[in-house]
């Protein structure tokens, strides 16, 4: 539980503790996608909010030029599944990261 608690707060994440919670990893089906997703996290397109938003950010999404590029230096191939993984993963950080604001 502690390496998953500290995976999560990378990302700003809380896990409650929960003593019936058993992680058995990831699945190997998805290991190309979390890979190429570890490769890509850092690529986001934002935009700023000013105003009354108070200068807070909002999550586009992966840029996409910036992801291959990235994609590539790692010498990653990326198959459709493991972009479909990717896609999956970036979907629910676009939604979690902006709705913290």
């Amino acid at each position: 539980m502690d390496r998953l608690a500290d995976s999560a707060r990378v990302f700003g994440l809380t896990i409650e503790t929960n003593d019936t919670f058993q992680c058995d990893g990831l699945w190997e089906d998805h290991l190309a996608g979390w890979n190429a997703w570890c490769a890509v996290s850092g690529q986001w397109r934002t935009a700023p909010l000013s105003g009354n938003w108070g200068g807070k950010v909002i999550w586009i999404g992966l840029d996409y030029a910036s992801a291959r590029a990235a994609l590539d230096l790692a010498g990653l191939t990326v198959t459709p599944e493991a972009w479909a993984d990717v896609r999956a993963i970036e979907s629910g950080a676009i939604e979690e990261l902006n709705r913290r604001g």
